[in-house]
């Protein structure tokens, strides 16, 4: 429908005959395509998308890296006209302590007391979620570009909430794209 045509469907839920797209977009919409499927979803991605937005553990990004340039090389796509983000989490603040309180609070309210695990647990359990202060999100993050990816999409959980923990995470990332 983008490129003028009139498809119809006629499927289990839904039929439709010579379907419009009036008025039709001004520009090309870019279509973004999430997920970490390396058989499936990457190969969509390499089909059909501008944008991938990887959502997979920091230590799989390499393998759905080489998975995505599979597929692009098996259907004539150069991989590097895909943008690829990793879907990640943080919780930044202006201290290392505030981090972890605001973090602890976040697990507390989810039913994971870290105060009451032992010293091992308590760590584990807060590496879920990379924290700390904008010097410790932003090696983090450095680290993570190495990858090969382009960029991150973000979610903040644990402190997205708080007055201004959005702000100070977008400007510590935007040091480190920059």
């Amino acid at each position: 429908m983008f490129a003028g045509e009139r498809p119809s469907l006629d499927g289990k839920w839904y039929q439709v005959t010579d379907a419009i797209n009036s008025p039709a977009p001004l520009s090309t919409i870019p279509i973004m395509i999430g997920g970490g499927g390396e058989k499936k979803t990457l190969r969509l991605v390499a089909q059909y998308a501008d944008d991938s937005n990887l959502i997979c553990g920091p230590d799989e990004i390499g393998r759905k890296l080489d998975a995505l340039a599979g597929h692009c090389s098996d259907l004539g796509r150069d991989r590097s006209e895909i943008t690829v983000s990793w879907q990640a989490l943080a919780c930044v603040a202006p201290t290392h302590g505030e981090a972890v309180a605001e973090l602890d609070a976040f697990l507390g309210s989810r039913g994971l007391d870290v105060g009451s695990m032992s010293d091992d647990d308590a760590t584990s359990t807060r590496a879920m979620v990379p924290h700390g202060d904008p010097d410790e999100i932003g090696e983090l993050f450095s680290e993570r570009l190495t990858t090969g990816i382009d960029g991150f999409t973000v979610s903040a959980p644990a402190n997205g909430h708080i007055e201004g923990r959005v702000a100070l995470l977008g400007q510590t990332l935007s040091r480190v794209l920059a």
